[in-house]
């Protein structure tokens, strides 16, 4: 099986990339940039084999020959901007032509190269105002977008499911909870980066945070969401169009600011005051329900764990090379 992540220099991306490496599968990387050396000297420790492809996800006839050339069979679309309201109002086509019109001719390009199964990574996002009502957030629960992006992932799921049924084709939409954990980066698509790894950074500083307000969502470490993603693309008979992927379990950032407390004596974080000005931004409302995940656990025996002593282990043996990869993601190619 060979497995194309378009996107695959991308926070998500790349921690599938990771997780297929891992299982010894051969991976091809499409995105409009390189991924950084240090990515790239890390997947060649790993026992599986990757390359990469630079280029754009509207050229479908570019895409196409590299699916074709690579004998890809699987894909993961993944190529995304996550704009905020600014970026929305100063580049709203911009945002439209990657989320939306780059999907089709991904879509287009795995329809002719003949492959067996194509995921589109969705967001929880979709949910838009659902999310902050009192109703758990099935597959089938009502989508109230209001952003672009959130706009754009509800309709890649319609678009998707449409086609699927035009072209008899495996197409699966997966929704993701809010994600953290190695690898992600101010890639110029992002416009806000995890509480997380802003904590994170201020903590290697040995300075305050102060966090705009206390979240409570079911935030999954991305090592084990890329581990359930690449077990779905490899499951044999799916039952459903769209499954949730998350840990089910709500938690917050200030509990992980805690984490690095108790590991950096020099870090410490708190909640702003009224009126005082943050240093770790968050967005939308402080408490959001979590994805429900009974479809994903029928299907695969097993959800990502929501273990954050285990999550933080694991992160502080990434924090061995993320200084290098930060350092190399904002020198650029």
């Amino acid at each position: 099986m060979v497995t194309m992540v378009v996107g695959g220099a991308g926070f998500i991306g790349v921690n599938i990339a990771e997780q297929l490496l891992i299982e010894e599968k051969t991976v091809v990387l499409f995105d409009i940039r390189p991924v950084p050396a240090p990515v790239a000297q890390h997947f060649n420790a790993l026992p599986g084999r990757w390359t990469e492809v630079i280029g754009d996800v509207l050229d479908t006839v570019a895409l196409c020959h590299s699916l074709r050339q690579a004998h890809v069979s699987h894909l993961f679309f993944g190529a995304a901007v996550t704009a905020g309201p600014q970026r929305e109002a100063q580049t709203p086509r911009r945002i439209i032509e990657t989320n939306l019109v780059g999907l089709v001719s991904v879509l287009e390009a795995a329809r002719d190269a003949g492959l067996e199964r194509v995921i589109n990574l969705s967001s929880g996002a979709a949910y838009g105002e659902t999310a902050h009502g009192a109703s758990p957030l099935h597959e089938d629960a009502l989508l109230e977008p209001i952003g672009l992006y959130p706009v754009t992932k509800a309709t890649s799921e319609r678009i998707v499911r449409r086609l699927a049924e035009l072209w008899t084709m495996n197409l699966v939409n997966v929704r993701l909870g809010p994600v953290f954990g190695p690898w992600e980066l101010d890639s110029g698509v992002r416009d806000l980066l995890t509480p997380q790894l802003q904590a994170t950074q201020l903590a290697l500083a040995s300075r305050e945070a102060i966090l705009m307000f206390d979240d409570h969502r079911d935030w999954t470490y991305s090592r084990d969401l890329a581990r359930a993603l690449v077990a779905l693309m490899a499951h044999s008979a799916l039952n459903h169009d769209v499954y949730n992927v998350s840990c089910g379990v709500s938690s917050s950032s200030s509990a992980w600011c805690e984490h690095l407390a108790a590991h950096f004596p020099e870090f410490s974080w708190r909640l702003a005051r009224h009126d005082e000005e943050p240093n770790v931004y968050q967005h939308g409302p402080p408490t959001r329900q979590p994805l429900v995940t009974e479809r994903l656990e029928a299907a695969l025996g097993w959800i990502p764990q929501a273990d954050a002593d285990a999550a933080f282990a694991d992160w502080l043996a990434w924090l061995d090379i993320a200084p290098a990869y930060w350092e190399a993601v904002a020198a650029g190619p």
